[in-house]
Protein backbone atom coordinates (compact mmCIF):
# COMPACT_ATOMS: atom_id res chain seq x y z
CA UNK A 1 0.00 0.00 0.00
CA UNK A 2 1.15 3.81 -0.25
CA UNK A 3 2.32 5.67 2.18
CA UNK A 4 1.50 9.20 1.34
CA UNK A 5 3.76 11.75 3.09
CA UNK A 6 2.21 15.01 2.54
CA UNK A 7 4.05 17.93 2.55
CA UNK A 8 3.89 21.31 4.04
CA UNK A 9 2.65 23.88 1.26
CA UNK A 10 2.74 27.27 1.18
CA UNK A 11 -0.14 28.00 -0.49
CA UNK A 12 -1.48 30.95 -1.83
CA UNK A 13 -4.02 32.60 0.37
CA UNK A 14 -7.30 30.85 0.79
CA UNK A 15 -9.20 34.05 0.79
CA UNK A 16 -12.07 32.72 2.99
CA UNK A 17 -14.48 34.93 5.15
CA UNK A 18 -13.44 35.38 8.49
CA UNK A 19 -15.52 34.66 11.30
CA UNK A 20 -14.98 35.60 14.72
CA UNK A 21 -15.82 34.07 18.04
CA UNK A 22 -15.19 36.11 20.51
CA UNK A 23 -18.23 38.36 19.93
CA UNK A 24 -18.95 39.70 23.13
CA UNK A 25 -16.56 41.08 26.50
CA UNK A 26 -16.47 37.96 29.00
CA UNK A 27 -16.38 38.98 32.61
CA UNK A 28 -13.15 37.54 34.36
CA UNK A 29 -13.86 33.89 35.43
CA UNK A 30 -16.23 32.82 38.62
CA UNK A 31 -17.68 35.81 38.48
CA UNK A 32 -19.99 36.01 41.87
CA UNK A 33 -23.01 36.79 41.24
CA UNK A 34 -24.80 39.00 44.40
CA UNK A 35 -28.41 38.96 45.53
CA UNK A 36 -28.16 42.33 44.47
CA UNK A 37 -27.94 41.63 40.54
CA UNK A 38 -30.32 38.87 40.97
CA UNK A 39 -32.95 40.35 41.92
CA UNK A 40 -32.17 43.68 39.74
CA UNK A 41 -32.46 41.45 36.61
CA UNK A 42 -35.29 39.64 37.83
CA UNK A 43 -37.29 43.17 37.95
CA UNK A 44 -36.08 44.13 34.98
CA UNK A 45 -32.88 45.93 34.58
CA UNK A 46 -31.22 45.04 31.42
CA UNK A 47 -27.81 45.84 33.04
CA UNK A 48 -28.12 43.01 35.73
CA UNK A 49 -29.54 41.13 32.75
CA UNK A 50 -25.70 41.06 31.03
CA UNK A 51 -24.27 40.33 34.37
CA UNK A 52 -25.77 37.60 35.26
CA UNK A 53 -26.09 35.96 31.73
CA UNK A 54 -21.68 36.72 31.71
CA UNK A 55 -21.41 35.22 34.74
CA UNK A 56 -23.10 32.12 33.85
CA UNK A 57 -20.74 32.10 30.82
CA UNK A 58 -17.58 31.61 32.45
CA UNK A 59 -15.45 28.51 33.55
CA UNK A 60 -16.06 29.43 37.32
CA UNK A 61 -20.07 29.10 37.07
CA UNK A 62 -20.91 27.87 33.55
CA UNK A 63 -24.09 27.12 33.27
CA UNK A 64 -25.14 27.83 29.63
CA UNK A 65 -28.19 27.22 29.69
CA UNK A 66 -28.60 29.76 32.13
CA UNK A 67 -26.43 31.64 30.47
CA UNK A 68 -28.89 31.83 27.57
CA UNK A 69 -32.29 32.33 29.60
CA UNK A 70 -30.46 35.52 30.45
CA UNK A 71 -29.37 36.84 27.27
CA UNK A 72 -32.45 36.17 25.90
CA UNK A 73 -34.24 37.85 28.27
CA UNK A 74 -31.68 41.21 27.64
CA UNK A 75 -32.51 40.60 24.16
CA UNK A 76 -35.92 40.32 24.34
CA UNK A 77 -35.96 43.76 25.97
CA UNK A 78 -33.79 45.39 23.28
CA UNK A 79 -30.23 45.16 24.06
CA UNK A 80 -28.14 44.74 21.20
CA UNK A 81 -25.54 43.04 22.51
CA UNK A 82 -27.77 40.52 24.17
CA UNK A 83 -29.58 40.09 20.60
CA UNK A 84 -25.75 39.16 19.15
CA UNK A 85 -24.49 37.14 21.99
CA UNK A 86 -27.85 34.62 21.43
CA UNK A 87 -27.79 34.43 17.89
CA UNK A 88 -24.03 33.49 18.56
CA UNK A 89 -25.82 30.63 20.80
CA UNK A 90 -28.15 29.52 18.01
CA UNK A 91 -25.62 29.67 15.75
CA UNK A 92 -23.15 27.05 17.64
CA UNK A 93 -25.93 25.07 19.54
CA UNK A 94 -24.38 26.25 23.22
CA UNK A 95 -27.09 26.49 25.86
CA UNK A 96 -29.95 26.43 23.34
CA UNK A 97 -30.74 23.79 20.15
CA UNK A 98 -28.62 24.65 17.61
CA UNK A 99 -30.83 27.05 15.01
CA UNK A 100 -28.62 28.41 12.13
CA UNK A 101 -31.72 30.72 11.12
CA UNK A 102 -32.70 31.61 14.26
CA UNK A 103 -29.45 32.93 15.07
CA UNK A 104 -29.71 34.98 11.67
CA UNK A 105 -33.48 36.61 13.42
CA UNK A 106 -31.61 38.07 16.28
CA UNK A 107 -28.44 39.07 14.30
CA UNK A 108 -31.16 41.25 11.85
CA UNK A 109 -32.80 42.58 15.03
CA UNK A 110 -29.48 43.52 16.47
CA UNK A 111 -27.75 44.86 12.89
CA UNK A 112 -31.20 46.85 12.02
CA UNK A 113 -30.34 49.18 15.15
CA UNK A 114 -27.17 49.77 14.31
CA UNK A 115 -25.15 47.57 16.13
CA UNK A 116 -21.82 47.25 13.94
CA UNK A 117 -21.01 43.82 15.59
CA UNK A 118 -24.19 42.43 14.11
CA UNK A 119 -24.44 43.91 10.75
CA UNK A 120 -20.71 41.76 10.34
CA UNK A 121 -21.72 38.71 11.05
CA UNK A 122 -25.00 39.05 9.39
CA UNK A 123 -22.97 40.03 6.44
CA UNK A 124 -21.29 37.05 6.50
CA UNK A 125 -24.14 34.87 7.49
CA UNK A 126 -25.30 35.96 3.73
CA UNK A 127 -22.38 35.87 2.10
CA UNK A 128 -21.44 31.89 3.39
CA UNK A 129 -25.40 31.15 3.34
CA UNK A 130 -25.57 30.17 6.77
CA UNK A 131 -29.17 30.30 8.32
CA UNK A 132 -30.48 31.76 5.29
CA UNK A 133 -30.37 31.91 1.30
CA UNK A 134 -26.67 32.94 0.00
CA UNK A 135 -27.04 36.59 -1.07
CA UNK A 136 -23.28 38.20 -1.75
CA UNK A 137 -24.99 41.73 -2.48
CA UNK A 138 -26.93 41.21 0.93
CA UNK A 139 -23.98 40.24 2.23
CA UNK A 140 -21.90 42.84 0.86
CA UNK A 141 -24.48 45.39 1.92
CA UNK A 142 -24.49 44.53 5.84
CA UNK A 143 -20.22 44.64 5.63
CA UNK A 144 -20.65 47.88 4.47
CA UNK A 145 -22.65 48.87 7.13
CA UNK A 146 -20.43 47.36 10.05
CA UNK A 147 -17.28 48.73 7.99
CA UNK A 148 -19.29 52.03 8.51
CA UNK A 149 -19.28 51.28 12.71
CA UNK A 150 -15.70 50.49 12.70
CA UNK A 151 -15.48 46.90 12.70
CA UNK A 152 -12.21 46.17 11.13
CA UNK A 153 -12.87 42.38 10.44
CA UNK A 154 -15.79 43.59 8.24
CA UNK A 155 -13.16 46.15 5.60
CA UNK A 156 -11.34 42.94 6.08
CA UNK A 157 -13.52 41.17 3.99
CA UNK A 158 -14.63 43.82 1.78
CA UNK A 159 -11.15 43.54 1.01
CA UNK A 160 -11.05 40.32 0.24
CA UNK A 161 -14.49 40.26 -1.74
CA UNK A 162 -13.19 42.94 -3.86
CA UNK A 163 -9.92 41.25 -4.43
CA UNK A 164 -12.19 37.98 -5.79
CA UNK A 165 -14.55 40.25 -7.45
CA UNK A 166 -17.39 38.64 -5.23
CA UNK A 167 -20.25 40.73 -4.66
CA UNK A 168 -18.65 43.63 -6.38
CA UNK A 169 -16.47 44.37 -8.98
CA UNK A 170 -12.97 42.88 -9.08
CA UNK A 171 -10.46 46.07 -7.80
CA UNK A 172 -7.08 45.14 -6.70
CA UNK A 173 -7.20 49.18 -5.58
CA UNK A 174 -10.00 48.89 -3.65
CA UNK A 175 -9.15 45.58 -2.59
CA UNK A 176 -5.94 46.79 -1.14
CA UNK A 177 -7.44 49.86 0.38
CA UNK A 178 -9.84 48.27 2.19
CA UNK A 179 -7.42 45.43 3.43
CA UNK A 180 -4.59 48.33 4.31
CA UNK A 181 -7.35 50.13 6.24
CA UNK A 182 -8.36 47.41 7.94
CA UNK A 183 -5.29 46.32 9.35
CA UNK A 184 -4.46 50.03 10.26
CA UNK A 185 -7.61 49.64 13.02
CA UNK A 186 -6.04 46.39 13.90
CA UNK A 187 -7.62 43.36 12.41
CA UNK A 188 -5.37 40.43 12.15
CA UNK A 189 -7.34 38.76 10.01
CA UNK A 190 -6.54 41.64 7.67
CA UNK A 191 -3.17 41.73 8.54
CA UNK A 192 -2.52 38.18 7.70
CA UNK A 193 -4.12 39.03 4.41
CA UNK A 194 -2.23 41.47 3.16
CA UNK A 195 0.77 39.73 4.31
CA UNK A 196 -0.36 37.44 1.88
CA UNK A 197 -1.20 39.61 -0.82
CA UNK A 198 2.60 41.46 -0.57
CA UNK A 199 3.91 37.07 -0.25
CA UNK A 200 2.41 36.16 -3.72
CA UNK A 201 1.75 39.35 -5.19
CA UNK A 202 -1.70 38.95 -5.55
CA UNK A 203 -2.87 43.08 -6.13
CA UNK A 204 0.16 44.15 -5.38
CA UNK A 205 3.50 44.42 -6.50
CA UNK A 206 5.42 40.85 -4.44
CA UNK A 207 7.51 42.40 -1.32
CA UNK A 208 8.81 39.62 0.38
CA UNK A 209 9.49 42.39 3.28
CA UNK A 210 6.11 43.92 3.54
CA UNK A 211 5.02 39.99 3.72
CA UNK A 212 7.06 39.03 6.63
CA UNK A 213 5.92 42.55 8.69
CA UNK A 214 2.55 41.69 8.34
CA UNK A 215 2.98 38.10 9.39
CA UNK A 216 4.71 39.16 12.11
CA UNK A 217 2.00 42.39 13.20
CA UNK A 218 -0.55 39.51 13.30
CA UNK A 219 1.39 36.81 15.28
CA UNK A 220 2.19 39.47 17.37
CA UNK A 221 -1.69 39.42 18.12
CA UNK A 222 -1.63 36.15 19.68
CA UNK A 223 -3.70 35.20 16.42
CA UNK A 224 -3.09 31.18 15.25
CA UNK A 225 -3.74 32.14 11.35
CA UNK A 226 -0.80 34.92 11.93
CA UNK A 227 1.30 32.88 13.58
CA UNK A 228 1.25 29.92 11.50
CA UNK A 229 1.82 32.02 8.51
CA UNK A 230 4.47 33.89 9.67
CA UNK A 231 6.53 30.30 10.25
CA UNK A 232 5.77 29.11 6.95
CA UNK A 233 6.92 32.20 5.54
CA UNK A 234 10.60 31.72 7.79
CA UNK A 235 10.37 28.03 6.83
CA UNK A 236 11.27 29.26 3.10
CA UNK A 237 13.49 31.96 4.53
CA UNK A 238 16.98 31.02 4.96
CA UNK A 239 17.66 30.82 8.50
CA UNK A 240 14.73 31.13 9.37
CA UNK A 241 13.82 27.46 10.16
CA UNK A 242 14.28 27.55 14.10
CA UNK A 243 12.43 30.54 14.91
CA UNK A 244 9.73 28.87 12.37
CA UNK A 245 9.40 26.17 14.67
CA UNK A 246 8.79 29.02 17.79
CA UNK A 247 6.05 30.13 16.12
CA UNK A 248 4.53 26.97 14.42
CA UNK A 249 4.25 25.63 18.54
CA UNK A 250 2.31 28.95 19.33
CA UNK A 251 -0.10 28.29 16.67
CA UNK A 252 -0.30 24.30 17.35
CA UNK A 253 -0.57 24.92 20.62
CA UNK A 254 -3.75 27.24 20.38
CA UNK A 255 -5.00 24.56 17.96
CA UNK A 256 -4.41 25.39 14.71
CA UNK A 257 -4.35 22.07 12.87
CA UNK A 258 -2.02 23.24 10.06
CA UNK A 259 0.87 24.06 12.92
CA UNK A 260 -0.09 20.45 14.75
CA UNK A 261 0.14 18.57 11.18
CA UNK A 262 3.44 20.26 10.24
CA UNK A 263 5.03 20.17 13.46
CA UNK A 264 4.42 16.57 13.04
CA UNK A 265 5.91 16.55 9.36
CA UNK A 266 9.04 18.38 10.60
CA UNK A 267 9.80 15.51 13.11
CA UNK A 268 8.82 13.18 10.78
CA UNK A 269 11.89 14.55 8.35
CA UNK A 270 14.23 15.59 11.48
CA UNK A 271 13.90 19.10 10.00
CA UNK A 272 15.00 21.40 12.26
CA UNK A 273 13.87 19.40 15.26
CA UNK A 274 15.30 15.69 15.98
CA UNK A 275 13.75 13.58 14.15
CA UNK A 276 11.03 11.07 16.24
CA UNK A 277 8.33 9.37 15.12
CA UNK A 278 6.82 9.59 17.94
CA UNK A 279 6.49 13.20 18.38
CA UNK A 280 5.48 13.38 14.66
CA UNK A 281 2.68 10.88 15.14
CA UNK A 282 1.38 12.50 18.56
CA UNK A 283 1.40 15.85 16.15
CA UNK A 284 -0.65 14.37 13.58
CA UNK A 285 -2.76 12.43 15.80
CA UNK A 286 -3.94 16.04 17.40
CA UNK A 287 -4.39 17.60 14.25
CA UNK A 288 -6.14 14.24 12.76
CA UNK A 289 -8.53 14.09 15.67
CA UNK A 290 -9.75 17.54 14.83
CA UNK A 291 -10.48 16.48 11.66
CA UNK A 292 -7.45 17.86 9.23
CA UNK A 293 -7.69 15.24 6.35
CA UNK A 294 -3.53 15.25 5.41
CA UNK A 295 -2.75 14.62 9.18
CA UNK A 296 -5.81 11.44 9.10
CA UNK A 297 -3.56 10.19 6.03
CA UNK A 298 -0.47 10.51 7.74
CA UNK A 299 -1.25 8.47 10.79
CA UNK A 300 -2.69 5.84 8.97
CA UNK A 301 0.11 5.41 7.03
CA UNK A 302 2.14 5.30 10.34
CA UNK A 303 -0.55 2.78 11.66
CA UNK A 304 -0.05 0.70 8.69
CA UNK A 305 4.31 0.45 8.93
CA UNK A 306 4.10 0.56 12.65
CA UNK A 307 6.19 3.86 12.34
CA UNK A 308 5.97 5.91 15.98
CA UNK A 309 2.91 3.81 16.89
CA UNK A 310 2.24 -0.17 16.90
CA UNK A 311 1.62 -1.46 13.78
CA UNK A 312 -2.18 -1.46 13.51
CA UNK A 313 -3.44 -2.18 10.05
CA UNK A 314 -7.01 -1.77 11.05
CA UNK A 315 -6.78 1.72 12.88
CA UNK A 316 -4.75 2.62 9.61
CA UNK A 317 -8.03 1.85 7.19
CA UNK A 318 -10.28 3.95 10.30
CA UNK A 319 -7.87 6.96 9.92
CA UNK A 320 -7.64 6.39 5.73
CA UNK A 321 -11.56 6.32 5.49
CA UNK A 322 -11.46 9.65 7.30
CA UNK A 323 -9.45 11.03 4.95
CA UNK A 324 -10.89 9.45 2.21
CA UNK A 325 -14.82 10.98 3.54
CA UNK A 326 -12.97 14.26 2.63
CA UNK A 327 -12.16 13.70 -0.97
CA UNK A 328 -8.40 13.46 0.24
CA UNK A 329 -7.30 11.60 -3.45
CA UNK A 330 -3.81 9.40 -1.68
CA UNK A 331 -6.37 8.07 1.10
CA UNK A 332 -9.21 7.22 -1.13
CA UNK A 333 -6.25 5.22 -3.49
CA UNK A 334 -5.04 4.01 -0.14
CA UNK A 335 -8.54 2.82 0.84
CA UNK A 336 -8.96 1.12 -2.42
CA UNK A 337 -5.54 -0.88 -2.14
CA UNK A 338 -6.81 -2.02 1.62
CA UNK A 339 -10.16 -3.44 0.04
CA UNK A 340 -8.67 -5.52 -2.53
CA UNK A 341 -6.36 -7.31 -0.75
CA UNK A 342 -7.92 -7.30 2.77
CA UNK A 343 -5.09 -5.52 4.58
CA UNK A 344 -6.84 -4.20 8.12
CA UNK A 345 -10.72 -5.20 6.81
CA UNK A 346 -12.07 -7.95 4.93
CA UNK A 347 -11.76 -8.10 1.43
CA UNK A 348 -14.19 -6.27 -0.88
CA UNK A 349 -13.69 -5.93 -4.71
CA UNK A 350 -16.32 -3.98 -5.12
CA UNK A 351 -15.51 -1.08 -2.46
CA UNK A 352 -12.18 -1.43 -4.08
CA UNK A 353 -13.38 -0.84 -7.24
CA UNK A 354 -15.31 2.33 -5.47
CA UNK A 355 -12.94 3.62 -3.94
CA UNK A 356 -10.38 3.20 -6.69
CA UNK A 357 -12.78 4.83 -9.09
CA UNK A 358 -13.07 8.20 -6.75
CA UNK A 359 -8.84 8.50 -6.64
CA UNK A 360 -8.59 7.80 -10.55
CA UNK A 361 -11.51 10.98 -11.08
CA UNK A 362 -9.24 12.94 -8.70
CA UNK A 363 -6.26 12.33 -11.04
CA UNK A 364 -3.92 9.37 -9.07
CA UNK A 365 -2.15 7.73 -12.06
CA UNK A 366 -1.86 3.77 -9.58
CA UNK A 367 -5.77 4.23 -8.65
CA UNK A 368 -6.32 4.45 -12.93
CA UNK A 369 -3.65 1.44 -13.07
CA UNK A 370 -5.78 -0.72 -10.36
CA UNK A 371 -9.30 0.24 -11.51
CA UNK A 372 -8.35 -0.80 -15.08
CA UNK A 373 -7.14 -4.11 -13.75
CA UNK A 374 -10.31 -4.73 -11.61
CA UNK A 375 -12.36 -4.03 -14.66
CA UNK A 376 -10.21 -5.78 -17.25
CA UNK A 377 -10.31 -9.24 -14.68
CA UNK A 378 -14.13 -8.54 -13.83
CA UNK A 379 -13.36 -8.21 -10.01
CA UNK A 380 -15.84 -6.27 -7.85
CA UNK A 381 -18.21 -5.41 -10.71
CA UNK A 382 -18.75 -6.60 -14.39
CA UNK A 383 -15.93 -7.46 -16.71
CA UNK A 384 -15.30 -3.73 -19.12
CA UNK A 385 -12.07 -4.37 -21.29
CA UNK A 386 -13.25 -1.06 -23.03
CA UNK A 387 -13.09 1.33 -19.98
CA UNK A 388 -10.27 -0.80 -18.51
CA UNK A 389 -8.09 0.04 -21.72
CA UNK A 390 -9.24 3.52 -21.03
CA UNK A 391 -8.28 3.54 -17.53
CA UNK A 392 -5.20 1.65 -18.24
CA UNK A 393 -4.06 3.91 -21.29
CA UNK A 394 -4.66 7.45 -18.73
CA UNK A 395 -2.53 5.78 -16.22
CA UNK A 396 0.37 4.90 -18.74
CA UNK A 397 0.00 8.55 -20.57
CA UNK A 398 1.25 9.71 -17.09
CA UNK A 399 3.97 7.98 -16.63
CA UNK A 400 3.08 4.62 -14.87
CA UNK A 401 4.95 1.61 -16.61
CA UNK A 402 2.84 -0.85 -14.84
CA UNK A 403 0.45 0.63 -16.65
CA UNK A 404 1.71 0.32 -19.51
CA UNK A 405 2.69 -3.38 -18.66
CA UNK A 406 -0.79 -4.23 -18.17
CA UNK A 407 -1.95 -2.28 -21.74
CA UNK A 408 0.23 -4.55 -23.46
CA UNK A 409 -1.32 -7.63 -21.62
CA UNK A 410 -5.19 -6.63 -22.53
CA UNK A 411 -4.28 -5.59 -25.98
CA UNK A 412 -2.76 -8.70 -26.75
CA UNK A 413 -5.45 -10.62 -25.55
CA UNK A 414 -8.06 -13.16 -27.47
CA UNK A 415 -10.14 -10.27 -28.18
CA UNK A 416 -7.49 -8.09 -29.89
CA UNK A 417 -7.52 -6.71 -33.53
CA UNK A 418 -4.07 -6.68 -35.31
CA UNK A 419 -4.12 -3.21 -34.55
CA UNK A 420 -4.47 -3.59 -30.82
CA UNK A 421 -1.27 -5.94 -31.50
CA UNK A 422 0.78 -3.54 -32.72
CA UNK A 423 -0.07 -1.11 -29.81
CA UNK A 424 0.50 -4.05 -27.49
CA UNK A 425 3.80 -4.26 -28.47
CA UNK A 426 4.05 -0.60 -28.36
CA UNK A 427 3.47 -0.53 -24.94
CA UNK A 428 5.50 -3.97 -23.71
CA UNK A 429 8.44 -1.94 -25.10
CA UNK A 430 7.64 0.97 -23.32
CA UNK A 431 7.60 -0.86 -20.09
CA UNK A 432 10.42 -2.88 -21.04
CA UNK A 433 13.00 0.73 -21.49
CA UNK A 434 10.93 2.08 -18.12
CA UNK A 435 12.23 -1.20 -16.15
CA UNK A 436 9.99 -3.70 -16.65
CA UNK A 437 10.64 -6.63 -17.97
CA UNK A 438 7.00 -8.22 -20.60
CA UNK A 439 9.54 -11.39 -20.26
CA UNK A 440 8.98 -13.58 -23.31
CA UNK A 441 5.19 -11.85 -23.78
CA UNK A 442 7.19 -9.35 -25.99
CA UNK A 443 9.15 -11.39 -28.12
CA UNK A 444 6.02 -14.00 -28.68
CA UNK A 445 3.83 -11.24 -29.58
CA UNK A 446 6.20 -9.61 -32.11
CA UNK A 447 6.85 -12.69 -33.56
CA UNK A 448 2.83 -13.03 -34.97
CA UNK A 449 3.95 -9.14 -36.92
CA UNK A 450 5.40 -8.48 -40.03
CA UNK A 451 9.07 -7.38 -39.28
CA UNK A 452 7.86 -4.16 -41.07
CA UNK A 453 5.00 -3.91 -38.26
CA UNK A 454 7.35 -4.82 -35.57
CA UNK A 455 9.40 -1.55 -36.15
CA UNK A 456 6.37 0.41 -36.66
CA UNK A 457 5.59 -0.76 -32.80
CA UNK A 458 9.30 -0.03 -31.33
CA UNK A 459 9.32 3.34 -33.17
CA UNK A 460 6.43 4.09 -32.05
CA UNK A 461 7.66 3.41 -28.76
CA UNK A 462 10.48 5.52 -29.09
CA UNK A 463 8.40 8.44 -30.14
CA UNK A 464 6.24 8.02 -26.87
CA UNK A 465 8.61 7.65 -25.04
CA UNK A 466 11.00 11.13 -26.14
CA UNK A 467 7.93 13.58 -25.10
CA UNK A 468 6.68 11.67 -21.71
Amino acid sequence: MQGCEVHMRCRRTLWTVATILCLLIVPATGQIISTSVQEKANSGDVSAMLRLAQAYETEGRSDPVEAARWYRRAANAGNPLAQTKLAAFYLQGVGVSKDPQEAVQWWRRAASSGYGLAQYKLGLAYLQGEGVAKDDAEGVRWLREAAGNDIPDAEANLGVLYLSGRGVPKSNADALAWTTQAARHGSAFAECNLGAMYQFGDGVEQDAAQAEKWYRRAAGRDFPDGEYRLARFLVDKPGGLPEAITWMRKAASQGDTRAQFSLGLLYSQGRGLPQSYTDAAGWYRRAAEAGYAEAELNLGSFYESGKGVPQDKRQAVSWYSEAAKQGLVAAEWNLGVAFETGSGIAQDYVKARYWYLQAAQGGNRDAKNSLGHLLYAGLGGSRDRQQALEWLLSAADHGDPRAALNLGIALSDSQASESDRLSAVMWYEIARRRGLDPGPALENLKSRLTPVQAETAERNASLWLAVH
